[in-house]
């Protein structure tokens, strides 16, 4: 195989590890939610990763062709250290979930921006572009989800008692 091909493999598998592991841990959290609006959002999240998978198996055969065989212990993000240590188990509130899921998808989001002109292919750059998207848009919904945690909703308030009072 040669030295292009060979990037691209690694690139794809990479990206369909990480995608793994974004359903791995939205699938936990979504389990271990009590509150059905948080559970449907997890499993919404849990099910991008899910799509996000297909497209870049579709991806994976149309430039590299044949089995993806084994993929990388580590995937786009941290996740995969989280899972590989057993390190689930030691978080303990919804920050430090957000915390880490805001993480994983911002790091989601840089790698599909880096790697989109990896091949002169205007369908994968097109296809990673929409990965980088979507992995964004999940970013700014977990910020938004932890500001409201926070308590931090007032995003004009500056020191009054309720957004834009009068």
């Amino acid at each position: 195989m040669n030295s292009d091909k060979e990037k691209v493999k690694e690139v794809l598998k990479r990206a369909i590890k990480g995608e793994e592991d974004g359903y791995y841990f939205y699938n936990l959290l979504s389990e271990k939610a009590t509150n059905t609006d948080a559970k449907r959002k997890l499993q919404n999240l849990r099910d991008d990763e899910l799509g996000h998978k297909r497209t870049l198996l579709a991806i994976y055969e149309k430039h590299v062709g044949g089995a993806v065989g084994p993929l990388p212990e580590k995937g786009l993000s941290v996740l995969s250290d989280i899972f590989g240590q057993g390190h689930t188990l030691q978080l303990k509130s919804e920050m430090e979930f957000l915390n880490l899921a805001i993480e994983a998808e911002l790091a989601a989001t840089q790698y599909y921006q880096r790697e989109r002109n990896l091949i002169d292919d205007p369908e994968f750059g097109a296809v990673f572009d929409g990965l980088a998207d979507e992995e964004h848009r999940h970013y700014e919904l977990l910020m938004a989800e932890r500001e409201a945690l926070s308590g931090n909703y007032y995003w004009f308030g500056y020191g009054d008692t309720s957004p834009m009072e009068d």
